[in-house]
């Protein structure tokens, strides 16, 4: 199980930069392909992708991505399903667990490359943190929307929120 004891290695190597990129070219040498993360495939640690000779990159392993907020987000994930949107991920979690740090860093390491190019997502960030926070606040509050429904779900565009740049 070659893929299960590279991820295995990986892991227990997740702070260590340089052994991580040894480990990762090992795994091209022996035919693992090293996938990058994903918002909504992606564990806190390294792991096998099933039935493949692919190791899923540990959300952990990313640079100023706590702990916390690791198993914030997978929690959300696995009790209420993957994230359908940019939008859903704001609504979900918390953006005090999830900060402006931790989502350039998720960002730029590709947790959210569904969603989008990463420039454009870096570009829109304070917009985005700014609808999650207000989006959060205004739901822990009970406050009520301009059309007076309280508790419903209400869908916000947020496509808005990526702009292109020329």
């Amino acid at each position: 199980y070659p893929a299960a004891f590279m991820a295995a290695l990986m892991t227990s190597d997740y702070d260590d930069t340089d052994r991580l990129a040894i480990e990762i070219s090992e795994c091209k040498t022996m035919g693992l392909t090293v996938l990058s993360p994903d918002i909504n495939q992606s564990f806190a640690e390294f792991a096998t992708v099933p039935g493949t000779n692919q190791v899923r990159f540990g959300l952990s392993a990313i640079k100023n991505v706590g702990v916390g907020a690791v198993e914030t987000l997978v929690k959300e994930r696995t009790e209420n399903g993957e994230f359908k949107s940019l939008e859903d991920f704001l609504k979900r979690v918390s953006t005090r667990t999830v900060n402006r740090k931790v989502w350039e860093s998720l960002i730029k390491a590709g947790a959210f490359d569904r969603f989008g190019d990463r420039s454009d997502l870096l570009f829109t960030l304070d917009d985005m943190l700014a609808f999650g926070s207000r989006y959060q606040k205004d739901t822990a509050s009970g406050q009520i929307d301009l059309f007076g429904s309280l508790g419903e779900d209400v869908v916000i565009e947020t496509s808005h929120l990526v702009l292109k740049r020329s």
